[in-house]
């Protein structure tokens, strides 16, 4: 017969099998002192070798932390960069200014987010083929209006 304290009060006797099941139920934690016959002094359940197993189930340890997530790329640094690149390449002005704009404003998101968001080194890279593509594109206008007053 075993005897377990809860609350200052020596409760008892009760069979071993109760006293799994108010382990087992969370009644009494495996903190709970218990005695039994041919114990010397009151002990802790969980040092009492044959009450161990008994109370609720140890949790499994959690995952080992990972690698810190990723900021999310800026979805304005994709744009600027993407009409940059068409703009350099295929539709020229057409593309090249809303890049420059999208990668201004890619820039100032990015600036006040606080490091919740990345790419800003893809507008910037958007920024400077949407200026290289108008750039060219304004020297390209030129010629042709030069060549056009000179009669070629």
């Amino acid at each position: 017969m075993w005897y377990y304290a809860k609350h200052g009060q020596q409760i008892g006797p009760v069979s071993r099998e109760e006293l799994q099941g108010l382990f087992q139920s969370q009644q009494l934690a495996p903190v709970t002192s218990v005695w039994t016959e041919g114990m010397e002094v009151w002990k802790q359940a969980n040092e009492v070798p044959e009450l161990m197993g008994w109370g609720p189930p140890q949790p499994l340890p959690g995952a080992a932390y990972g690698p810190p997530l990723a900021a999310p790329t800026n979805s304005m640094a994709i744009a600027s960069l993407v009409l940059g690149l068409l703009g350099l390449f295929v539709l020229g002005p057409f593309t090249s200014v809303p890049a420059i704009i999208c990668g201004h404003v890619a820039r100032r998101q990015i600036r006040d987010s606080s490091g919740q968001q990345a790419g800003d080194g893809m507008a910037q890279a958007g920024l400077i083929i949407g200026y290289l593509a108008t750039a060219l594109y304004a020297c390209l206008l030129l010629v042709i209006i030069v060549l056009l007053v000179a009669g070629v």
